[in-house]
């Protein structure tokens, strides 16, 4: 009861090395079987992972090509869900994560896209300076 309410932290490390500690732990151990664990389960799971997330991308690429002229369409869409999803499944540490587009983000990159109208700067150059400083920060 002495301990009660209290919280012990560990020492600060630098960025990555609780990564980097675990891919050296885990990548001749388990992560060997979960990788070579093909069967029914797996190829079940694939699939409807995938379907559930490429009809919310095709629909939301579609509605992003009309508001953006078609320079973000449904294969961008495709091909950014597809990267989000594998860097985060490797790096986020939750493999079964659905990644995909929001109604939020459709919003503001239509607010973006208007915007460099206004302004007459191309847009992706544009979107891709601003998506630089959301990363940055």
């Amino acid at each position: 009861v002495d301990r009660a309410g209290r919280v012990d932290m560990d020492e600060p490390q630098m960025w990555g090395v609780g990564i980097m500690n675990d891919i050296k732990r885990t990548v001749g151990s388990h992560w060997v079987e979960e990788m070579t664990n093909f069967n029914q389960k797996t190829v079940a799971v694939t699939f409807l992972v995938f379907i559930s997330v490429i009809s919310p991308t095709l629909t939301f690429g579609a509605v992003y090509g009309k508001a953006t002229e078609n320079n973000i369409g449904a294969i961008e869409t495709i091909l950014a869900t597809a990267w989000v999803g594998v860097v985060y499944s490797l790096i986020g540490g939750m493999p079964l994560c659905v990644i995909g587009s929001t109604g939020p983000v459709l919003a503001f990159s239509t607010v973006i896209f208007n915007l460099s109208k206004q302004l007459d700067v191309p847009f992706l150059t544009f979107n891709a300076w601003i998506s630089v400083w959301l990363f940055a920060y």
